[in-house]
């Protein structure tokens, strides 16, 4: 009984101390226009918050869990209303580990508060093109506490930025564009009758460094084709070495996408690397087939036949693989 006692009495105090650390954390501290010691729950008018962004690093791009840890500056300016201080949520935000500073004052008769804020955010991320993918890195903005009708965000942000250091610091990525705002408003569409909320999308996009896949994997690949194409160069009398070729071909492709396919997660869509993989597949299985073929020809007396289907497969072949290497990239980019 004492046991259990206790227990209860420790869990009830972790979740005052939680309680107080998320209360410490969502006041502001500063002048009371900006930071109001009572907040009120209702606004008899619209308050027009601008939030504001500055990027100052982006790192741990995770495709398999589709995320990416960011530190940045967060702004927000509004005018003085009594018992109003912005409850700005980021909706994105898987996990924050730190927050260096929150300073708010007030100038020219504006609150301006501001934070430098460490954390694992969530995007979508799209792979169909991947390795030669674009990605868009999205930090959503929302007030937790009031809609649309008491407080709105601008179309424009009021700051936007992106540190220099930063397009240099995304391992194996590069940042293509300068950061964008997109303002929206939409309701809980799960729940009926549901209020509208005003959300601030601050994106940047990146781009996947190719050259680490191009040397990496799809050269070898292309090489592991050519390999199993030389089978038809081979005397089709001697099978045994046409299958190993063509075997030893086909097992040292799928242990390539093994190995380039370890860190994406288990979409349900083709990626380009995916087609590409499959077209080579095909590519060294239909060799081996041509090679069980001649031979069976040569068993039957034809010899004269196998070495003229050698001699056409040894210019078909490779315009179509390069033909269905072209239409799978150009299927894989429609869709994306």
């Amino acid at each position: 009984m004492i046991g259990r006692l206790i227990g209860v009495l420790f869990a009830l105090l972790v979740l005052t101390l939680a309680r107080a650390s998320f209360a410490i954390e969502e006041k502001c501290s500063g002048p009371e226009e900006c930071c109001p010691d009572k907040q009120v729950e209702e606004l008899d008018h619209v308050v027009e918050v601008k939030p504001g962004i500055v990027l100052l690093g982006i790192s741990n791009v995770s495709e398999k869990s589709g995320t990416w840890d960011a530190d940045y500056y967060l702004y927000e300016t509004w005018k003085p209303t009594p018992g109003f201080t912005p409850r700005t949520e980021v909706v994105n935000e898987v996990v924050r580990a730190s927050v260096s500073f929150d300073d708010t004052d007030l100038r020219d008769g504006v609150c301006n508060r501001s934070r430098r804020i460490h954390s694992t955010l969530r995007s979508e991320f799209n792979l169909r093109t991947f390795p030669f993918d674009r990605q868009q890195l999205t930090l959503l903005l929302s007030d937790n506490e009031f809609d649309s009708k008491s407080v709105r965000y601008p179309n424009e942000p009021y700051v936007l930025g992106l540190d220099d250091s930063v397009r240099a610091m995304v391992s194996g990525w590069e940042v293509s564009s300068e950061p964008s705002f997109v303002h929206t408003r939409s309701a809980f569409q799960w729940e009926k009758g549901a209020p509208e909320y005003d959300y601030g999308a601050f994106k940047v996009t990146i781009q996947r460094h190719v050259t680490f896949h191009l040397t990496r994997y799809f050269l070898p690949l292309i090489l592991i084709v050519v390999v199993a194409l030389l089978a038809f160069w081979i005397d089709p009398e001697d099978l045994a070495s046409q299958m190993q070729i063509g075997v030893t071909c086909l097992l040292a492709a799928i242990a390539l996408q093994f190995a380039e396919g370890g860190t994406l997660p288990e979409v349900s869509y083709l990626t380009l690397a995916d087609r590409w993989y499959a077209v080579c597949y095909v590519a060294i299985a239909a060799a081996v087939v041509e090679s069980v073929a001649v031979n069976a020809y040569v068993r039957r007396g034809k010899k004269e036949t196998a070495i003229k289907l050698d001699r056409i497969c040894r210019r078909v072949f490779p315009i179509t693989v390069a033909v269905a290497l072209g239409l799978s990239t150009w299927r894989a980019v429609a869709m994306h």
